[in-house]
């Protein structure tokens, strides 16, 4: 986790934030995910769900931070992960509207695949693996 930074400020990594959650993959193997919180921050924003397959990193829910997930839960195959919903004028502390809940689907060619786009508040700030 610790290799993903930043686009902007390569100093700024991710750590876990949350126990991570395994499910079956439906063929005999596991499907990891894990929050990670961006270090540093002042405020606990910034995060991106981390997937893996085995013992194999998958990639992201984005490749662009969100302010806060809120929980992560998962079934044969998949996982939810709830985010938190800003409006476009809320403050940090205050999110308005509902949190949207996106289904992450295992697919047999080895990739997630999501059912739906995941709120952002203000920028988004990307982020890349460092080799």
């Amino acid at each position: 986790m610790t290799r993903t930074v930043e686009v902007a400020d390569p100093s700024t990594h991710f750590t876990g934030d949350s126990r991570p959650v395994t499910t079956s993959d439906r063929h005999g193997g596991d499907l990891t995910a894990v929050v990670g919180q961006r270090i540093p921050t002042a405020d606990g924003k910034g995060q991106l769900v981390f997937f893996w397959h085995g013992t194999t990193f998958i990639g992201w829910d984005a490749v662009t931070e969100t302010d806060s997930i809120r929980r992560i839960t998962a079934g044969p195959g998949y996982f939810t992960v709830t985010y938190t919903h800003y409006a476009a004028k809320d403050p940090m502390c205050c999110a308005s509207l509902p949190p949207v809940t996106i289904t992450y689907a295992w697919q047999d060619s080895g990739r997630f695949v999501p059912s739906g786009e995941i709120p952002h508040h203000g920028d988004p700030i990307r982020v890349k693996l460092l080799s």
